[in-house]
């Protein structure tokens, strides 16, 4: 690809370069020139529709918005001057007088509001139009966060966030002059609505108070709070993850913008599963103690697991890790493994046979963003996946990439595929079908799953492999993802953790009479997680269970 060509233009009369294709608002940042936006967010299609970032082009009697239009070599621009600060504070008052917008008292102000801090830097300290005080209302029905129609001023990010983001255009316009407002599902409330994924994307790029999380809107500023980086634990992506915490407790969660996979984008179990829902984690040791949990100090505790350690020998005891462990965590492990006779992580059914393929690497997730066809097998990324999912959606509705399903059961990709069908023998109709399918394609992703790994599971993509592999030509390309469920399997497997993919084979396998079970802070909390992985039932069987970590 041939470089772009360098452009020069004259900002207010600075001389600022650029490339071509770049807009006017782009080059001025660039060059440390800061024209105020309210609607312009980097990563969204341009709109043009707040008008605040209007400049004035010589040879052009019409003002321009800055964020939309391309700029040309040689062109002069002016920015600020008397005429746009007064034009840019008349449309900010009227924005204020339309809507209920009392910055003040504002519940949600937290002193990241961009349009109280457009306010502020356009020296508003009071309106000269009539407010007109709406009736406007608040739905709160939602899970995770509300929409108060008070504080929009229908700058249309959640709008092209919804869809342009997570791919599922659930949010849109209604109605019509004064009356216009974001709909959910074309007038459904987000209770109700059936397409909403709760990615709290449109939370997140909202400039105002319209949308909010209901869990932060009356916590500290975040101005306030100790900000962290770290990675979500929710799955295998590894997103990037912008914590803001103050007196020890979580207030808010984004996604980190710096991350090559996820770019700021998080899903429902990344944004909202670390904080916004309840969690009793386990502070004290408990000990079975005369038919039920009593809370001993650490000093007892460790006195019963040294007993139950001299009354069980090493050829009885097993050691069970949680595949939400971290890579440190599981090395820091590996010092106790001597004391027993089998250690193992517990993984999703077949999950063991992708141990030694490639772990998910930034680059593999950025192939989705370029592939001309996806062809997912025995994966389930909608429910487990959700940022890949939403790559997947944009993929398919916005660049027209073909879309493949092999799987068990059925998701709301089926909606968008091209092909959808069971994880089953199929005739060789079905396979000339496909052929045509991805026939001139020139890139193409193929993501497979625990479920893949079974006879008929392998069977498919072995065939699916042959047909892609045959229809490409010289320079295009297939690649092949693997996508495990949980979080870290590949990772503890890769240190030294057998995967255990049949728990109750392996425990009668092994019949062990002490299970020491090392587990996470697992996101609906320990008891349904052993109650998932089947281990209720092997506490029945099994002499002691110890779980030393925050179930």
């Amino acid at each position: 690809m041939s470089p772009k060509k360098k452009i020069v233009i004259t900002i207010d009369g600075k001389r600022c370069e650029g490339e071509e294709g770049q807009t006017i608002l782009q080059i001025a940042r660039a060059n440390g020139i800061n024209i105020p936006t309210l609607c312009y967010l980097e990563g969204l299609t341009p709109w043009g529709g707040c008008r605040l970032c209007v400049v004035e082009v010589a040879g052009n009697p019409k003002l321009v918005t800055s964020c939309s239009t391309p700029a040309t070599d040689g062109m002069v621009i002016t920015a600020f001057s008397e005429r746009l600060t007064l034009l840019r504070k008349r449309i900010l008052e009227l924005l204020f007088s339309e809507g209920n917008h009392i910055c003040p008292i504002c519940p949600y102000n937290k002193g990241d509001c961009t349009l109280q801090q457009r306010g502020y830097e356009h020296g508003i300290t009071g309106v000269s139009y009539s407010y007109l005080y709406p009736a406007r209302s608040v739905d709160l029905t939602g899970k995770y966060f509300g929409l108060d129609h008070n504080r929009c001023i229908l700058c249309g990010r959640c709008v092209r966030t919804c869809d342009e983001i997570e791919g599922v255009h659930a949010l849109d316009f209604g109605n019509r002059g004064i009356r216009n407002q974001i709909v959910v599902d074309l007038g459904k409330t987000f209770g109700e609505s059936v397409s909403c994924t709760n990615c709290g994307a449109c939370v997140a790029n909202c400039p105002t108070g319209a949308l909010f999380d209901k869990a932060a809107a009356f916590q500290a500023p975040l101005v306030s709070c100790q900000k962290v980086e770290t990675i979500c634990p929710e799955c295998p992506l590894g997103c990037g993850l912008v914590v803001y915490t103050r007196d020890n407790r979580i207030v808010n969660v984004f996604g980190n913008k710096d991350s090559q996979i996820n770019r700021g984008h998080l899903c429902v179990k990344g944004r909202y599963w670390t904080w916004a829902e309840a969690r009793k984690r386990i502070k004290q040791p408990l000990v079975k103690l005369n038919g039920g949990f009593e809370t001993v100090d650490w000093e007892k505790a460790f006195e019963i697991l040294r007993d139950l350690y001299k009354a069980v020998p090493k050829e009885r005891r097993i050691l069970l890790v949680s595949p939400r462990l971290s890579n440190e965590f599981g090395v820091a492990l590996r010092e106790i493994t001597s004391e027993f006779k089998v250690v193992g992580v517990i993984g999703a059914r077949n999950e063991g046979g992708l141990v030694g393929t490639a772990e998910l690497q930034p680059e593999a997730i950025s192939l989705i963003e370029q592939a001309d066809a996806i062809v997912i097998v025995g994966a389930q990324p909608v429910r487990d996946n959700g940022v890949l999912a939403a790559k997947i959606r944009v993929a398919v509705r916005h660049r027209g990439a073909k879309l493949l399903l092999f799987n068990c059961r059925r998701s709301d990709l089926d909606q968008w595929a091209n092909i959808s069908a069971p994880l089953v023998s199929v005739d060789r109709a079905f396979w000339k079908n496909v052929a045509k399918t991805i026939s001139g394609v020139k890139r193409v992703v193929i993501i497979y799953g625990p479920e893949a790994i079974t006879p008929i599971g392998l069977t498919v993509f072995e065939k699916l492999s042959e047909i892609v592999e045959s229809s490409l030509k010289r320079g295009e390309w297939v690649k092949s993802i693997p996508l495990p469920r949980s979080t870290n399997i590949l990772g503890l497997a890769s240190h030294g953790y057998p995967v255990v993919d049949d728990l109750t084979a392996f425990i009668e396998g092994v019949s062990p009479d002490l299970v020491h079970l090392v587990v996470s802070d697992e996101p609906h909390g320990g008891a349904q997680w052993l109650e998932e992985r089947g281990l209720v039932d092997l506490m029945k069987k099994v002499g002691a269970i110890t779980c030393p970590r925050g179930v």
